[in-house]
């Protein structure tokens, strides 16, 4: 009798654990889905643009806040701000702004022109006292604004069966398949000009 109760209990300690496995392995096999990114080049429009300015004599840094649409002075400069985007929130930290700047002591043309917070070589004022960067935005949402993100839907397993019945195609090497943009993942893009119809145009 005792031997008859010790194989049951084994035998019921076995099947726990073939059972405990097999929910173990089916939960590792469940799908997720990928996260919700925005497109590159989605930006966010803001009420305010944060400069920060420095007098190449004596070394001092101004961090000013420029209302979109209006300007400031600051000492010899005159600084306009027309529109601050920055970029969605689920892409690369980067802030720009379209800047007209007047150095008033002088006849020179100024800058007119973006300048971007990650890259600003690609927008530099020109003036051998001062030197201008845009270093973020902030203030209240504008124009123009974030799309609705959208939710990538949960891919099939490799070899499961679809609603259909038939099995899901499988990837070599589980290298994801290939989505006709030309680009690597998680490799940036080119910076481009932030504008909405995307021309290399100025503030709308």
């Amino acid at each position: 009798m005792r031997v008859l109760k010790a194989g049951l209990a084994v035998a019921g300690l076995g099947a726990l654990v073939t059972t405990c496995g097999a929910m173990r392995q089916a939960r590792g096999a469940e799908p997720l889905a990928p996260p919700a990114i925005y497109p590159a080049g989605t930006w966010q429009g803001k009420s305010e643009a944060v400069l920060r300015v420095l007098n190449r004599l004596d070394g001092h840094v101004e961090t000013i806040h420029v209302t979109a649409g209006g300007s400031v002075s600051y000492q010899h400069l005159t600084i306009g701000v027309a529109r601050c985007l920055e970029n969605a929130p689920t892409l690369r930290t980067d802030a720009a702004a379209w800047i007209d700047v007047q150095d008033t002591r002088t006849q020179d043309p100024g800058f007119h022109g973006w300048m971007l917070a990650a890259e600003p070589s690609l927008g530099i004022f020109e003036n051998p006292l001062y030197d201008i960067r845009v270093t973020g935005c902030a203030g209240d949402a504008v124009a123009p604004a974030l799309p609705q993100l959208e939710h990538p839907p949960v891919p099939p397993l490799p070899g499961a069966k679809s609603d259909t019945g038939a099995a899901a195609p499988e990837t070599q090497g589980g290298a994801l398949p290939a989505t006709g943009s030309g680009s690597a993942p998680g490799q940036p893009a080119a910076p481009a000009t932030p504008d909405q119809n995307g021309a290399d145009t100025g503030p709308l």
